[in-house]
């Protein structure tokens, strides 16, 4: 079993929605024995590593996938039947496809347990240090606060109004959709601290699919949600991979796996292995292959 401790540090607001009321958006946060704490979970994280996995997985062949196989690589799949314990098939999917074997999900029929294991991420703060086992003399409470929006309604702006048909009208018949909204976030400079374990069952080219897609992640790092609007930015620091200010440093033994792991990819056959995927491991449903790929006319993902 590895453990691999990530420090985060915001360079930008971030929010990580929890509850919502009437207008206002509120933080997520958990009860502890040291009272109520703000948390981003591990499962965002999770989510994360799993969309940069697949989308290197389809940009290495250049495909796009049918959707039960889409959901399976994007979203951990489900269940559609009964399901079956099959070693075979688990067997090859852990084999050809590192990524799914290493997170886990549903393959129709069939249950596959992931081999890592993703951990909340904690404020470093003084409420926290139990937990954390990092002193600090800040309180999470110093760093939470609110920011509000204003969703405008452009069509009711007679500078932009022009370029939407029947503005009049529109204007006549409808009341402005202008709205404030609240949202809270956690300040730039805030830490958070995280572990993310990879089992004793994990394989060699899983930590290198894990390793790879954090290296993905951290070419754009961001975490909750309003990426569009600027928030989330971070900085990290772990052992083996960090990164500071967009620039990625890891050591020589993760830069091999990764290597290792794109070798993997471009030797497999993946418009065969990609079948195992599909429901029934490659047959047929209802009388319709499950498994066709298609080539992808532009960025898939």
């Amino acid at each position: 079993m590895k453990k691999i401790k990530i420090i985060y540090t915001m360079t930008a607001p971030v929010s990580h929605i929890g509850q919502t009321a009437s207008v206002g958006a509120y933080f997520n946060a958990i009860k502890t024995a040291w009272g109520e704490m703000p948390v981003i979970t591990g499962n965002s994280v999770r989510g994360i590593l799993r969309d940069y996995g697949a989308q290197e997985l389809l940009d290495t062949y250049g495909v796009a996938v049918d959707k039960e196989v889409f959901n399976v690589l994007f979203s951990g799949g489900n269940i559609s039947g009964a399901t079956k314990n099959d070693v075979e098939r688990a067997k090859f999917v852990r084999q050809h496809f590192p990524i799914v074997s290493l997170l886990g999900g549903g393959l129709g029929t069939m249950i596959m347990s992931g081999n890592v294991l993703s951990g909340f991420l904690y404020p470093i703060c003084m409420e926290s240090e139990e937990l954390t086992h990092i002193p600090s003399e800040v309180s999470w409470h110093d760093l939470m606060d609110e920011i509000e929006f204003t969703r405008m309604d452009d069509s009711k702006d007679d500078k932009k109004s022009k370029y939407c048909e029947n503005a009049e009208a529109e204007n006549t018949a409808k009341a402005s959709t202008q709205m404030r909204i609240s949202v809270q976030y956690m300040a730039p400079g805030t830490r958070f601290v995280q572990e993310i374990t990879l089992l004793g069952s994990a394989t060699e080219m899983e930590e290198a699919a894990l390793y790879s897609a954090i290296a993905r992640w951290f070419a754009t790092p961001t975490l909750g949600g309003m990426r569009a609007k600027g928030f989330g930015f971070f900085d990290a620091d772990s052992e083996e991979i960090s990164v500071t200010g967009g620039r990625i440093v890891m050591s020589d033994r993760v830069r091999d796996l990764i290597d290792k792991y794109h070798a993997f990819l471009q030797a497999e056959d993946f418009e065969e292995t990609i079948k195992l995927l599909a429901t029934d491991g490659g047959g047929k449903k209802n009388g319709k292959s499950t498994n066709k790929t298609t080539a992808s006319d532009g960025n898939v993902g």
